[in-house]
């Protein structure tokens, strides 16, 4: 072996785990996956009622947890219930390449677009394509956002351009009417870079842009579903691909999500059938055996059963498995364990499903649900006397902000 070759199989063997072999790639889901992060390209699609569902454009799933959603070109910095989306004109798939394209439109506007993903370095490089320049209507309305979910954020750093502040744990910000009239929550932060929790290695993500400005907004202040909103304005006058995000998902080496043990919560009759489900990464080395421990009042367990989990096969992400119980019938408290997870404790008992199962629903919730009336149960007010204008006739030909909409008669005899 020549010494340059031999130089460059050190080199190899010293670079850490997560440089060799994990670049970002296409699977069979066409999904681009890598190990602890997988970007979803217009995987999903919702074009209900609800046009801010959480569940659309580009997203991230960032060691097992979907931490940001909605990529997409929407019409406002903090985007709320109602507000309008993109129509989904078609999704293209280049294997090869490791590519995916989305093609989008607002009709309205006579506005098209592309959104594309494709993997580069360790990252993502998400762009918008324009084949026309931006109409007159939408410029400093339309831009790329990207929110993220506040429950993974909260508390934590962020950096713009090496400059710091904590996301807010309680929606903050100011608001401002913007040039087209409407009322648009301004930035946090803005900067090239931004670095979400750097010192969080789970939740680590940079977003770059490439000749164009990213900013930071908080979009509680303005919708009541609001996210972190990630975003950056489409420019005037210019076609071709007009914006540029290097979007990084910090990985740790090697991870794999601990397994999920699913039980009832509830308990178990004696003489039910006892099957828990396991869920666990494909990356994870699984064992074939699991095991029932009784809880005893001393603090001491002891092992009431152990046998085969028997593997299920995969659904969507996960491999499953399960571990079949029923042998057990002695009343008592229960955990299960499996690869050194612990399960929450349950009951095998004859009156597992005499009181607080069905029995809360009756006594607390559907009273307390019920409009309007005062419910004023002992010395709590849970709400006064609400809805009582919700019993109206609907005005002919009138479509309401949440889209009921109400034809040429009333078909009813009640005046509008």
């Amino acid at each position: 072996m020549t010494r340059n070759r031999l130089s460059f199989l050190v080199l190899l063997l010293a670079l850490p785990s997560s440089a060799a072999g994990q670049d970002f790639r296409l699977d069979d889901r066409e999904i681009l996956a890598a190990r602890g992060a997988e970007f979803l390209v217009f995987s999903n699609w919702y074009s209900g009622y609800f046009s801010d569902s959480k569940l659309s454009g580009v997203e991230i799933v960032h060691h097992g947890v979907r931490t940001a959603t909605n990529g997409d070109v929407r019409l406002s910095s903090t985007p709320e219930q109602w507000d309008p989306i993109p129509e989904f004109v078609g999704r293209t798939v280049d294997a090869d390449g490791r590519t995916i394209n989305a093609r989008l439109a607002y009709p309205d506007y006579g506005f098209e677009y592309r959104i594309e993903a494709r993997p580069e370095g360790e990252g993502m490089l998400v762009s918008v394509t324009l084949d026309a320049p931006l109409p007159e209507a939408l410029v400093g309305r339309a831009g790329l956002n990207l929110e993220f979910l506040p429950s993974a954020y909260t508390g934590k750093t962020f950096f713009t351009d090496g400059t710091g502040g904590v996301f807010p744990r309680i929606a903050s910000g100011r608001r401002a009417v913007a040039a087209y009239g409407m009322l648009e929550t301004e930035p946090i932060a803005s900067g090239v870079r931004l670095d979400l929790a750097p010192e969080d290695p789970e939740r680590h993500v940079t977003i770059e842009g490439r000749g164009t400005a990213v900013s930071l907004y908080d979009g509680r202040v303005q919708a009541q579903n609001g996210w972190f909103v990630v975003r950056s304005l489409l420019p005037a006058g210019r076609t071709g691909r007009v914006i540029e995000w290097l979007i990084t998902p910090h990985r740790i080496p090697d991870w794999t999500r601990t397994p999920v043990l699913a039980h009832s919560q509830v308990g178990y009759h004696p003489r039910q059938e006892k099957v828990a489900v396991i869920e666990v990464d494909p990356q994870f080395a699984a064992p074939d055996s699991a095991r029932l421990v009784r809880i005893q009042a001393d603090g001491r367990t002891l092992t009431s059963h152990s046998g085969p989990a028997v593997p299920w096969g995969r659904f969507l992400r996960y491999d499953y498995r399960r571990f079949d119980f029923s042998s057990v019938t002695e009343p008592g408290l229960y955990v299960l364990e499996y690869a050194g997870v612990r399960s929450e404790p349950f009951r095998i008992a004859d009156d597992v499903y005499r009181n607080g199962l069905w029995q809360p629903t009756l006594d607390t919730f559907m009273p307390v649900q019920m409009d309007h009336v005062l419910v004023n149960d002992g010395y709590r007010v849970w709400h006064g006397a609400g809805h009582l204008d919700d019993a109206l006739q609907a005005p002919t030909n009138h479509e309401h902000f949440d889209l009921y909409a109400q034809g040429p008669t009333t078909d009813s005899p009640f005046s509008p």
